[in-house]
């Protein structure tokens, strides 16, 4: 995809936001949505999905990537994740720029729907489980993307090893539904 030329299509209104979130995988997540509270996405990118969820509930929602900049010195995933949120009147979102990591140190509250969609490389996926995990609030949903091979999500990634490695083994969340690349997990 052409990052311009996508842009300048997406502000006349003739492409929607990129998103990688199939519409299966948008209704589930919808399912589990809290109507009020603290929602945090890992991984913005065009905001396609903050858009949705944040028109979807009256939570707060923290919409956190680092939103890099390309070859012109213009992050056009974040301008266009933050005009789209506008045309879609959402209210209740707050973007963080920045990593996940670096953001966790200094988020303080607690969390009642964590959605997983960042580097999906092992090791970053492993850190954003320890840095944001503890902040989820028992009986909290947790819904991790591209933790299964799917028609979306092709190609192994390092979140489907975090997946099959490590959380289907672990006692402090229970797996209540998925679909596509999608895993829907609930804190004990």
């Amino acid at each position: 995809m052409n990052t311009l030329s996508h842009t300048i299509k997406f502000f006349f209104g003739l492409e929607a936001p990129a998103s990688q979130v199939t519409s299966k995988e948008s209704e589930v997540l919808l399912k589990y949505l809290p109507a009020r509270g603290v929602v945090v996405e890992l991984g913005c990118f065009e905001g396609s999905t903050t858009a949705l969820l944040a028109t979807n509930t009256e939570a707060t929602l923290y919409s956190i990537d680092p939103f890099f900049s390309g070859r012109l010195g213009v992050s056009y995933g974040e301008w266009i994740a933050k005009l789209h949120s506008r045309r879609s009147r959402t209210r209740n979102v707050r973007f963080l720029k920045g990593f996940s990591f670096d953001q966790a140190r200094h988020f303080s509250e607690s969390i009642d729907f964590l959605f997983v969609d960042a580097d999906h490389r092992f090791e970053a996926v492993q850190q954003d489980w320890n840095d944001w995990f503890p902040k989820v609030k028992a009986g909290g949903i947790i819904a991790m993307h591209d933790s299964k091979v799917a028609e979306n999500s092709p190609d192994r990634l390092g979140s489907m090893d975090f997946y099959d490695n490590f959380l289907s083994q672990l006692p402090k969340v229970t797996e209540i539904d998925g679909v596509d690349s999608l895993v829907v997990l609930r804190k004990i």
